[in-house]
């Protein structure tokens, strides 16, 4: 019992570097036995996906042991992978998460990235679910702010609202405006057809 406890207790004083590098060298023999126990008819995409998804786990081990010292939550959640499958082609799938255009950190990427997503949104704003979908993707999407930043994205919407009621407002009165000048025009038309047929008749009346 003894000679457990201080293994177990020389085992817990290991250096980061060296539980990282056990925890990578676990991974590998993993990956290696897996793949000996893989199937024979297995497709290459399947194995792809396969070792993908093992290095990812092995990855997420390696960042919860060389962050858990300073506060990283070893429970936090690993980015899921957003496989899209060729509905053409079953068998070939990708996962979009990989790309790096979902990936990024600075000011340009950022700015790459809402330029991509944008225009695919914002295409379906004339649907009848738009709205709904828009409410519930801001709130996901921004949950994880602290609540000044989600007061800056919040205040962006209400100035957006006003600008654009102030459009819809000169609209309508530009409308309103066009409708009664096009009256307007229509009651002096009618009114010089009136005096021309007026005058017509008396000029007929004079010459008999």
């Amino acid at each position: 019992m003894k000679a457990k406890a201080e293994a177990e207790a020389k085992a817990n004083h290991k250096s980061r570097s060296q539980r990282i590098e056990e925890k990578r060298m676990q991974a590998m023999k993993r990956r290696q036995e897996e793949e000996e126990e893989s199937s024979e008819d297995e497709d290459e995409t399947e194995k792809r996906a396969r070792l993908r998804k093992t290095e990812q786990d092995a990855d997420l081990a390696h960042a919860e042991d060389l962050f858990g010292d300073i506060g990283i939550s070893k429970h936090r959640s690993a980015v899921k992978p957003v496989t899209i499958q060729d509905t053409a082609d079953p068998t070939k799938a990708f996962d979009i998460s990989s790309l790096a255009l979902f990936k990024p950190q600075t000011k340009d990427q950022f700015l790459k990235l809402r330029e991509t997503l944008v225009p695919l949104i914002s295409a379906n704003a004339k649907k009848a679910h738009y709205v709904l979908f828009l409410q519930e993707f801001t709130k996901q999407i921004a949950k994880d702010l602290p609540s000044d930043q989600i007061k800056k994205i919040a205040s962006g919407l209400t100035t957006l609202s006003n600008e654009k009621m102030k459009e819809e407002k000169a609209a309508e009165k530009g409308g309103k405006k066009s409708k009664a000048a096009k009256h307007k025009v229509n009651l002096v038309a009618a009114r010089d057809t009136s005096y021309k047929a007026d005058t017509t008749a008396y000029d007929d009346d004079f010459g008999e």
